[in-house]
């Protein structure tokens, strides 16, 4: 333990000029309108075993263990410590007049801190900390305050007997009383207006939302809000006055309200500044540590001493977190990020010094104790500003948009009629010169397609190609190379319509002087994708397509594939997929594909076809898919092939509720 290891190297080497040092004496004439602050002037004997009363720790064994503890001018900070820690003084009073004062711990958060006052007459015992009512407390206010009389030319030993879950951090002040009573009204009037200017930018931005409907000013609220408890909270403020006699809220609730600051936080960073647009890759980390502050505070909750360490040091790495945020989206040239960083930046530095105090790793002074709330009130004052010019933004963007709107309106009307006149005309005009070449290119593509009757006998082929509209981009071409060994080729371009069938008949043109040659699958695929490449890349558009070599003698199928939709071959009751073996075409020159081979047997069933057979959505935008046309194939892999194809077909229609199609349709089917 950071505490015990500094008090043995104190027992060992000693502090000063004696290894048990004498208690040091505040000399109460020097006592002013200012306080005396007393950490300097204390020695601290840390009971490690949390059993020694009073008696004891006035015996000759412990007398003399009480040592001096680095500290601040201000405090003494023992961080997180399970020790029950005794520190005493010596006060004196050399003066003619009895010395009312007031000895003040302003830190709220000590459960056990008891005062014993050792005077010529005897030992008094005023307990205090909260775990004592508010209503019981000698004094009551949000810090612990002790009234104490020093009559004159008196020499009083004072010792504090303090213990608590919480970081002990003792800011220890005497005062005269009547300077400490006027300076505790300038406290609460410190306190009222920044809680009254919180109250008001509560209510005024709860206002707005009612009157815009912006989730961000209901999430600055709730962030405000949140922040308010929380400083009350942190200050003693809600000890005074929410909860009197709570000690398990005085132990738990900063912790937790600080958690829910910083989910707050998260979740108005989120909408403000759109992190799931702008920072799509880092804002799941967002939903991740709001998941931690929720599961580390139920934690906190279940196991105190073993999660306090850990809730705290969340705190420091979320709010580092937010910062990043804040600066990144900066960076961006975000506007309201400016705004946004500069305020979290105060709100940041609070809770870290705050932080870094629980820890122990910096002292406890005024600046370390009022950091938070002096942070807390300019990061609220920016958010509004943060919000404020969010409403300006969108107030100017809307009326130089409607200013657009009414001018473009205006001018339009005025030519509106003559041009619908005009338009109509061409558009009749244009519409019936489609239809006939619409007709056509129709005649012409149904024509490029067509089948020799010979090759549907001997391939036993049945074939469907349903084009969305009157022409498609989806191809397909079948020939007899020698004996027993056929070629077939199937293609989709991307898109649809009147630009896909002329792709196709590119495809035609370039695959036609070399589809006899006795090449490979795989080479064929090559040139034809580099000869498209020289000739049609200015058309920028890219196309799947397969190629099969089926031999019946050998019962084999060579198969090259450009990113086509995997053909399915039946046979033993299983399925087996032709994948692809490389990239689309109309991608790269000199683009490598795999040959790939794939065996049958007589009886065996393939189906070769287009992703317009899968690509079918229904209402709810559901695909009909791959898996549910593999799992239809396999269903009905004892029918006629003209009857699987209808069926096909009636299915789809049925998924879709109705004849529409949203791409292409080619099917092939062979009875092997």
């Amino acid at each position: 333990m950071y505490v015990k290891k500094l008090l043995s190297l104190f027992l060992i080497f000693g502090v000063g000029t004696s290894i048990f040092p004498e208690t040091p004496t505040v000399n109460l004439s020097n006592l002013g309108e200012t306080p005396i602050f007393l950490a300097k002037s204390m020695l601290v004997f840390e009971d490690q075993t949390l059993n020694l009363d009073w008696d004891e720790i006035q015996s000759e064994t412990y007398k003399n263990k009480f040592q001096t503890f680095p500290s601040s001018e201000e405090a003494f900070n023992f961080s997180y410590s399970k020790s029950t820690f005794w520190l005493k003084v010596h006060i004196s009073n050399p003066t003619e007049e009895e010395i009312h004062s007031n000895l003040v711990i302003a830190y709220p958060r000590i459960k056990t801190l008891d005062l014993y006052v050792k005077e010529k007459l005897g030992i008094k015992r005023i307990p205090s900390g909260y775990s004592v009512p508010v209503e019981k407390r000698p004094y009551q206010s949000r810090f612990f305050v002790f009234p104490l009389r020093f009559a004159k030319h008196s020499e009083t030993e004072l010792f504090l007997k303090v213990n608590s879950p919480n970081a002990i951090n003792l800011p220890i002040q005497i005062w005269r009383q009547k300077f400490y009573d006027r300076h505790e009204i300038d406290d609460h009037v410190m306190q009222a207006l920044y809680f009254g200017i919180t109250i008001a930018m509560i209510i005024f931005n709860l206002f707005l939302f009612f009157i815009l409907r912006d989730e961000s000013y209901l999430l600055y609220v709730l962030v405000v809000f949140s922040i308010a408890i929380t400083i009350a909270a942190y200050n003693g403020i809600a000890s005074e006055y929410i909860w009197k006699n709570s000690p398990w809220l005085d132990q738990y609730a900063i912790n937790l309200f600080i958690s829910l600051v910083l989910i707050l936080f998260l979740l108005f960073m989120r909408n403000l500044l759109q992190t799931k647009k702008i920072l799509p890759k880092l804002d799941p980390i967002n939903l991740v540590l709001i998941a931690i502050q929720i599961i580390l505070s139920i934690a906190y909750i279940l196991s105190f001493d073993t999660f306090i360490r850990w809730l705290v040091i969340s705190h420091s790495i979320t709010s580092l977190w937010i910062l990043i945020i804040g600066v990144m989206c900066s960076i961006k040239k975000q506007r309201i990020a400016y705004f946004f960083l500069l305020a979290f930046a105060f709100l940041f530095l609070a809770l870290i010094v705050s932080t870094l105090r629980a820890l122990g790793y910096i002292p406890t002074n005024v600046f370390t104790i009022e950091g938070p709330q002096y942070g807390s009130a300019a990061e609220m004052m920016l958010l509004a500003f943060a919000l404020a010019d969010r409403y300006n933004t969108i107030i100017r963007e809307k009326e130089i948009a409607e200013s657009k709107v009414k001018h473009n309106l205006e001018r339009s009307n005025l030519d509106l009629e003559e041009k619908v006149k005009e338009r109509t005309f061409k558009l009749n005009q244009t519409l019936s010169a489609m239809r006939r070449d619409l007709f056509v290119a129709k005649n012409i593509q149904e024509n490029s397609i067509q089948v020799d009757p010979k090759l549907l006998k001997e391939l036993k082929l049945v074939y469907r190609y349903l084009p969305v509209s009157e022409v498609g981009g989806d191809f397909f071409d079948i020939i007899r190379l020698q004996n027993a060994n056929y070629r077939i080729l199937i293609a989709d371009a991307t898109g649809h319509g009147v630009h896909a069938a002329m792709i196709t008949m590119a495809i035609k043109g370039l695959y036609d002087p070399i589809k006899e040659f006795e090449l490979k699958p795989n080479q064929i695929l090559e040139i034809f994708n580099d000869e498209f490449m020289d000739n049609f890349v200015s058309l920028n558009s890219l196309l799947t397509a397969m190629i099969l070599d089926i031999n019946f003698n050998e019962k084999t199928i060579q198969f090259a594939s450009a990113g086509h939709p995997a053909a399915v071959l039946l046979h033993d009751g299983q399925k087996e997929l032709l994948t692809k073996t490389g990239r689309m075409i109309g991608l790269k020159k000199q683009t490598h594909y795999d040959l790939s081979f794939a065996k049958f047997h007589e009886g065996d069933r393939l189906f070769v076809f287009t992703d317009g057979v899968y690509e079918a959505f229904n209402s709810k935008n559901e695909e009909f898919g791959e898996e549910n046309l593999h799992k239809f194939l396999m269903a009905t892999k004892d029918l006629p092939l003209g009857q699987v194809e209808e069926n096909l077909l009636q299915t789809l229609e049925h998924f879709q509720n109705g004849p529409d199609r949203q791409d292409d349709l080619t099917i092939l089917g062979f009875d092997l």
